[in-house]
């Protein structure tokens, strides 16, 4: 996206997103999820502030600092909406008419962003092929793939293979927890089976944006939000007494997993880099996605007028 008047502003000051320990390994390591939360969001209780309080509270904590943490880390593209099925919509005809077209236009916004920019990858301004391609099709079996490989991983304490296929951040999250297991033990996950087959996995959100670096440079990301339903099993083992199973350790859980890949596209070249994994994220309700797109707005609003 070489211009941004050409394309949705997907991001004036994206939402920096907490991480934490993959979900596919739970209650082992502290018992702690990737499902992360929405900094941006507005708490569920306590009082709603004013936009103008909100926009003011942001210049006081000095909006420059906020630029330079954000441009540090990789970011959740803003807007991300992992939609409820329709029979978990409000039940209210307004809100669920309203959810409805939030879910639409969040689809619309994806499609008009990745359209402008395949216009743009075009070599010449006559019709032609873009260089540029999202691969959507690619997105469902490279998640599926990446979700094995980060849990055997996680498992076995591959600490390289980690570094390979998630963000930098997640990464470093990984690492650490490793690094906090008890010596002279070891995991074992398996996936058992895919589950509710009907609905998963399937592909719950796609866009393309920008994201801020280091250098105060921009660069362009393209971000897939797999679902993925599945039956895992994991069981710690002690090496001290030859490998044997560590009684009580063995689980086996039902999964519903909403997984975020990225990948970094040469704004040049338009080439896409591999996909990693950001993390996962839960469900939006709706009220949660409206208070994330008002404080979204705001963060934008307070970037405007730095």
């Amino acid at each position: 996206m070489a211009n941004l008047t050409r394309v949705p502003r997907l991001w004036p000051l994206s939402p920096l997103q907490s991480r934490a320990l993959s979900p596919v390994l739970p209650g082992f390591y502290r018992r702690i999820s990737t499902t992360t939360t929405r900094p941006y969001a507005v708490k569920a209780r306590g009082p709603r502030r004013s936009r103008s309080s909100l926009l003011k509270s942001g210049r006081n904590q000095g909006g420059n600092g906020l630029v330079q943490m954000e441009a540090s880390v990789t970011m959740l593209l803003p807007n991300t909406l992992v939609a409820p099925p329709v029979w978990r919509y409000p039940r209210q005809p307004s809100k669920f008419v309203h959810m409805l077209w939030l879910h639409i236009r969040a689809r619309l916004e994806s499609l008009w962003g990745v359209t402008s920019v395949k216009i743009l990858s075009q070599p010449t301004m006559l019709v032609s092929r873009p260089r540029f391609k999202f691969q959507k099709s690619a997105a469902i079996p490279t998640a599926k793939a990446l979700h094995i490989q980060m849990s055997e991983a996680m498992a076995i304490g591959d600490k390289e293979t980690l570094r390979q296929i998630c963000t930098i951040e997640l990464f470093q999250t990984l690492a650490a927890t490793i690094e906090t297991r008890p010596k002279g033990t070891h995991a074992e996950w398996e996936l058992v089976r895919y589950d509710r087959k009907l609905f998963f996995p399937r592909l719950a959100d796609w866009r393309l944006g920008y994201q801020p670096m280091r250098d105060g440079g921009m660069r362009m990301v393209k971000q897939a939000v797999v679902s993925i339903a599945s039956v895992q099993r994991i069981a710690r083992y002690d090496d001290t007494r030859g490998g044997i199973r560590i009684e009580g350790s063995e689980r086996v859980r039902h999964m519903t997993e909403h997984i975020v890949i990225q990948s970094e596209v040469d704004r040049n070249t338009y080439e896409s880099g591999p996909w990693k994994i950001w993390g996962t994220l839960s469900e939006n309700t709706y009220e949660g996605y409206l208070a994330e797109k008002e404080n979204f707005e705001v963060l934008a609003a307070a970037a405007d007028k730095m």
